[in-house]
């Protein structure tokens, strides 16, 4: 391989290739970058014509682990309880998941971030360096944090994040919970730029087994892609022009399944002067005869994509976190931060047979464009890897998938879903409150206009370096005007009803620190007078999760246990409002949160900073961000050749 890459020396040449191992040994300076290595049995080998651009990317290449998408049957879930140390860094590195090469963000360098496996009743120890010239945290999406609000991510709600260059350790139990989870960043919106892994806690409780309800598991992730910075993106939408000539949050760019995409030639925000060669196609391979468990996790800032399996049925029977009594279904549709676990029998061939899994965008919540992708599916022996891909596999949709414009719904909107472990809403809830979310312009703390969204009027001023919850553990209160909240001050059960007023603008909407039953949805606004109104019960086992997509002009009412002291963000999923403003909290017992500790370490993180600045959501731009006119930084290629060999296996 070095030798190869010394023949290039008299090119100038910028690897195009996404997901490749860097090693010192093939390190070169210089005009010819950084040499691509063999990783995890592929083999990639090019040659590229001179590239140019004003912002040179990082020498180092991201690396793409399997590991993350494949959990071992060898891991025992009847371990003693023990503490799993990780130590993540976060920077910044080059990677063209779908042909179109980029900075992203990422965790050691691996793209997605790398997995997180344990069992309830562990403690969960991750250090994080942030290497990056921008503040970062890391969320924990669905992890209760009882008794550990502080460890919840949130800048401006639960911490000061991380500035650049320092280090900072999360540390938390796994109380009582099991199932699909996963963690990303939360600054601004630089989950979009790749920080996002799985997460999966394992537990003799949990009603699926492995060995019983299917031999093995894998982790499935889908999201949408863009090809620009998100920083880049905020601060367009933060002009006149808006991004790509619109307010609105973008589609992406393109769709990825487990980081591999494809670019298309003809997409109309596609370089004209850039030939697109996308990498082959992600390979998922599944035991002929058997029964795998698909963990799925849409990772994405936007879209609502919908999957399916050629030729195959997939039974559901995990949403979010919680086992459900599921159906056999063709297709799924899985909102931005929403999980779902299926199960596909492997039956329909022998090994070497493959299929198309699909994922397809739900258009009919954004813009009416239609956009998919698609991976092998492939029949194996002992999850064995092949050397080719070869011709790829037919056509074989089922008939009855969603049309690309039709309406977007929550799976629960279309089955009763009910959880495998029931917990019956019976009890008169202790309180009623409502959040109500909508876009328009909105009167600032300061007195200015602010467009963007708003939970009941206010919308969310992010003084990252004044956060709220250590103001409520001194003061037992919070009552600034920079962002909504409600309070719940009792120990029981209460309800909070969501209005999304938005007409043509659905969101899926997650809570922190709790799962909520689903007691009730409906068309319209739903005020709280109407809801005493009802009798809500007498509700047998609702559907329990942490994330909920909401149509335009429609209510949920979630029932919400309070036995978790903290304060709660609680936000569209859509990172793209959430960067301008569409975050509320929920306070949950203010007067138990003062026997709350305030670690050193974590008081440490908001030091010599300005306690009035404001933070990234509040469509503020990071200190990198490029200017408006840099927003694509195109890479002139010339005569690009490219030579792949051997296959993805993800």
């Amino acid at each position: 391989m070095r030798n190869f890459i010394s023949l290039l020396g008299l090119l100038s040449s910028i690897p195009h290739m996404v997901l490749a191992q860097s090693s010192a040994d093939s390190a070169f300076s210089g005009d010819l970058g950084e040499a691509i290595t063999s990783y995890l049995g592929e083999s990639y080998a090019e040659i590229s014509g001179s590239a140019t651009s004003d912002d040179p990317l990082p020498s180092q290449y991201a690396i793409s682990n399997k590991k993350t998408f494949i959990l071992s049957n060898d891991f025992v879930i009847t371990n003693e309880p023990q503490v799993r140390e990780y130590d993540f860094e976060i920077k910044a590195v080059t990677a063209n998941p779908d042909g179109y090469e980029r900075q992203i963000y990422t965790v050691n360098g691996e793209f997605p971030a790398p997995l997180i496996e344990c069992n309830t009743g562990d403690t969960i120890r991750v250090h994080v360096k942030n290497s990056l010239d921008i503040p970062q945290t890391i969320h924990w999406h669905g992890i209760s944090q009882n008794g550990t609000n502080l460890m919840d991510g949130v800048p401006g709600v639960t911490q000061c994040p991380i500035p650049p260059g320092q280090s900072f350790t999360y540390e938390f139990p796994i109380v009582e919970q099991y199932g699909t989870y996963w963690y990303h960043s939360h600054f601004a919106n630089t989950m979009a730029d790749g920080i996002a892994g799985p997460f999966i806690i394992h537990s003799p409780d949990d009603p699926l087994q492995r060995g019983r309800d299917y031999h093995n598991e894998r982790v499935l992730l889908i999201q949408d892609w863009m090809h620009d910075q998100s920083t880049d993106i905020v601060a367009a939408l933060k002009s006149p022009e808006g991004y790509r000539g619109s307010p609105g949050a973008p589609k992406g760019d393109s769709i990825l399944i487990n980081d591999v995409g494809h670019c298309s030639q003809d997409d109309p925000n596609w370089p004209e002067h850039l030939e697109c060669v996308p990498p082959p196609r992600a390979e998922v391979p599944v035991i002929a005869n058997e029964t795998t468990r698909f963990r799925i996790i849409n990772t994405g800032a936007h879209s609502m994509l919908r999957v399916s399996f050629d030729q195959h049925e997939m039974e559901v029977v995990e949403v979010d976190t919680d086992p459900v009594y599921g159906h056999l279904i063709h297709e799924i549709p899985v909102a931005p931060a929403q999980r779902y676990s299926v199960l596909l029998n492997a039956t329909q061939g022998q090994a070497g047979n493959k299929f198309k899994l699909r994922v397809n965008v739900a258009a009919g919540c954004m813009d009416k464009v239609q956009q998919d992708t698609w991976a092998v599916l492939r029949y194996t022996n002992n999850n064995e890897e092949y050397d080719d891909q070869g011709e790829e596999p037919e056509d074989h949709p089922w008939d009855d998938l969603a049309a690309f414009d039709s309406p977007c719904r929550d799976l629960d909107d279309q089955y009763e879903l009910h959880p495998r472990v029931a917990i019956d809403a019976f009890t008169k809830p202790l309180q009623t409150l409502s959040l109500s979310s909508k876009f328009g312009t909105f009167l600032g703390t300061e007195g200015q206009n602010i467009t963007g969204f708003a939970f009941n009027n206010i919308s969310f001023q992010n003084k990252q370096w004044d956060p709220i919850l250590p103001q409520i553990i001194d003061n037992g209160n919070y009552t600034n005007e920079n962002v909504a909240q409600v309070t719940f001050d009792q120990d029981g059960y209460v309800d909070l009803i969501l209005n999304n007023l938005d007409g043509g603008i659905d969101h899926p909407y997650h809570l922190h620190g709790n799962e909520f039953q689903l007691i009730k949805r409906g068309d319209g606004n739903l005020t709280v007078e109407e809801a005493q109104a009802m009798d809500l019960t007498n509700i047998t086992n609702p559907l329990r999760r942490d994330t909920i997509f909401i149509p335009g002009n429609a209510y949920a009412i979630l029932r919400i246990r309070t036995d978790n002291p903290g304060v709660w963000a609680l936000h569209c999923h859509i990172g793209w409002h959430l960067a301008v403003g569409k975050l509320a909290t929920v306070i949950v017992r203010p007067q138990d949160m003062q026997k709350f500790d305030q670690p050193e370490d974590w008081k440490g993180l908001c030091a010599g900073q300005n306690s009035t600045e404001e933070g990234p959501a509040r469509r503020a731009v990071a200190p990198t961000s490029a200017p408006i006119n840099h927003l694509h930084r195109l890479r002139e290629v010339r005569n690009r050749i490219i030579t792949r060999t051997g296959a993805r296996d993800f």
